[in-house]
Order: C-alpha cells, then sequence, then structure tokens
C-alpha cells in the first residue's frame, strides 16, 4: 500500500471515529437530557415490570431474572464509564497541532475492545434470561427483543427493561 494510500485511511478512520463519538454524544444528551437517576431508574423499573407481565414470570423466574439484571447493568455501568473515560482521552489526544496517529489509533482501539465486551455482556444476558425461561417464554422474549430493536425509539428501551 503507497504512503498517500495509508495516509488516507488513517485520515478516513480518524473522521469516521470522531462522526461516530459526535453521533453518540447527540444521542446521549438527548436520551439523558433533564432526566435524573431517578427518573432513570423509574423507567428502567417500568420497562422490567413490563416484561414480567408480557412473559407471565414466576416469582423464581423474577427473583432470577432480577439477580441476572442488576449484574448485566452494573457491568454495563462499569464499561461505559471507561468507555467515556477513553472518549475523554482520545478528544484530547486531537488538541495538539499535530496530534500523534499512533496514540489516537491506540485509544481508539481499546474503545473498540471495550465496545465488543459490551456486545458479549449483551448476548451473555440474553443467553442467561433465555435460559430461565420455558419455550413459549423463550418465543415471547426474543420477539420483544426484536421488537424493541426495531421499533422507533431505539434499543435502550429493551435495555432498560431487561
Amino acid at each position: 500500500m503507497t504512503d498517500m494510500k495509508k495516509k488516507f485511511l488513517i485520515f478516513a478512520l480518524l473522521i469516521l471515529t470522531v462522526i461516530n463519538l459526535a453521533a453518540l454524544g447527540a444521542f446521549l444528551f438527548h436520551r439523558f437530557r433533564g432526566s435524573s437517576r431517578s427518573g432513570a431508574e423509574l423507567r428502567q423499573a417500568e420497562g422490567f415490570e413490563q416484561v414480567i407481565k408480557e412473559l407471565s414470570l414466576s416469582a423464581a423466574q423474577i427473583a432470577k431474572f432480577q439477580e441476572y439484571r442488576k449484574t448485566f447493568h452494573t457491568e454495563l455501568d462499569s464499561l461505559s464509564a471507561r468507555q467515556n473515560e477513553l472518549r475523554r482521552q482520545l478528544i484530547e489526544a486531537f488538541a495538539p497541532p499535530t496530534p500523534d496517529r499512533k496514540r489516537l489509533s491506540e485509544i481508539n482501539e481499546r474503545i473498540n475492545r471495550l465496545q465488543f465486551e459490551a456486545q458479549e455482556r449483551v448476548v451473555n444476558h440474553i443467553l442467561d434470561i433465555k435460559a430461565i425461561l420455558g419455550p413459549d417464554q423463550q418465543e415471547k422474549f426474543l420477539s420483544i427483543i426484536l421488537q424493541r430493536l426495531t421499533s422507533p425509539t431505539g434499543p435502550g428501551k429493551y435495555l432498560r427493561g431487561s
């Protein structure tokens, strides 16, 4: 690959990263604007109650679901905090007149690893929940996930309710 092509690819990667970060920032701003932590927790609890109702969960299933849910959200909150710190570092790395491309790339790779880890957590959470459900409940659960992931309000509705 020629030096010019390599520089162009690095530049394109950096531009796409900045665009993605800006989009994420806008999404998070609009999602949490004006809401307090207690308001977010209230919406989360309401979504969870709706899932319980839709799946007709037994008391034992509810207890296990809550256990998995608490662990899942704790892990995702931790990953999110780490991602936010790396995003801050990435923006700061753009500050010098000639940013260190190697440092930018390293930070971006670390962000990508955390995003992959978060997605793995989501997959494991869905498998954990599916394992405590009966066949009909599993079918309904996957239907709820699909509906919420493809709804105009986006996937956050599922994540807040599970």
